[in-house]
């Protein structure tokens, strides 16, 4: 049997668009971090001819968990969250969320998701990703955060929609997730419970540990509320330009 450690892992490959093409296998690969790797995993990542990481995390989190480097594998750090990172890594940040009833946290997170999409940080992030994704001719491109859910997902979304990939596909990958949900939320559960948070605190917990429809709706909607459709939101809010636009999709359609 296989010893995996890499958690919520998948290849976007095989998914079709609306013109009758499909994405191509072992380009775009999405996972959780890629931290404290098996020899299984690292082995897998070679079958899919990995050629390249983007690391969304905060400077924070990227210290505290470095990733595992890989021989001809290229490494970028994209921090999406920016200025923003050092207080949603704070601990009181997480406590004050946590305390509020179920409702209000989802709310909340749907905000989170809001400002993944159209803060400056995210744009200029996710704009640099597609770059990133422009410029490999070849092989696979694993972007990843820390649970590979929120941050990652976002940046699935970005670039499936910009492939021409339904709204109902993205969403059922999206939401392919929560298959892995028990391993990414009970490590942070089990943390939360040592430092003293309570039962109704561990329930809005794994809400946010696990994924909404609700959440990445809202970012979409509020990138095509202020960008006037996604392909503006494409050009003007993330900077990408009508031949690179072109050139990804060439790159990872067949």
């Amino acid at each position: 049997m296989k010893n995996y450690q890499l958690v919520n892992f998948r290849d976007l490959g095989g998914l079709r668009t609306a013109e009758g093409k499909t994405v191509k296998h072992n380009r775009l690969l999405r996972s959780a971090q890629p931290v404290k790797l098996s020899a299984d995993d690292v082995e897998m990542l070679r079958t899919h001819n990995l050629k390249s990481i983007v690391d969304f995390r905060t400077t924070h989190e990227t210290t505290t968990d470095p990733i595992d480097t890989i021989d001809g594998v290229s490494y970028n750090h994209i921090d999406i969250m920016g200025k923003n990172g050092a207080q949603a890594a704070d601990p009181n940040t997480w406590m004050k969320m946590l305390s509020q009833d179920l409702n209000a946290v989802e709310l909340q997170f749907i905000e989170t998701y809001k400002e993944f999409a159209v803060s400056e940080s995210s744009r200029e992030g996710y704009g640099e990703f597609l770059r990133v994704c422009a410029n490999l001719e070849d092989g696979a491109i694993l972007f990843h955060c820390a649970a590979g859910k929120d941050r990652t997902g976002l940046a699935a979304a970005i670039i499936l929609r910009l492939l021409g990939v339904s709204e109902d596909e993205i969403h059922s990958d999206y939401l392919k997730t929560m298959e892995f949900q028990e391993q990414i939320a009970t490590p942070h559960i089990e943390k939360a419970k040592v430092a003293g948070m309570t039962e109704k605190q561990l329930e809005s917990m794994k809400v946010l540990m696990g994924v909404k429809k609700e959440f990445l709706s809202a970012a979409l909607s509020i990138a095509v509320e202020q960008y006037g459709s996604f392909e503006n939101y494409v050009i003007n809010g993330l900077g990408i330009q009508l031949d690179e636009i072109e050139r990804i999709r060439n790159l990872y359609l067949e």
